[in-house]
């Protein structure tokens, strides 16, 4: 099992927006697919699959709270 090495602050849309446009989240080097070309050589598919997870989940989350919301 991997471990997923975030900061407290950092959420998963920076996490998204940063591997979306190709830009390493934790060295800020050049990426190949999900590998990092720069300093740190990481390879972020397994934060990309769980940072994708976790926004679809509070999406999920947040809009079932707001039907309760309007149905009330």
């Amino acid at each position: 099992m991997s471990t997923i090495e975030t900061m407290p602050e950092e959420s998963c849309d920076r996490i998204i927006s940063s591997i979306i446009n190709w830009v390493c989240p934790k060295c800020g080097g050049h990426m190949i697919e999900f590998q990092c070309g720069g300093r740190c050589r990481r390879n972020w598919l397994p934060e990309w699959e769980w940072a994708n997870y976790y926004a679809k989940r509070n999406r999920r989350t947040s809009s079932s709270a707001e039907q309760q919301e309007l149905a009330s």
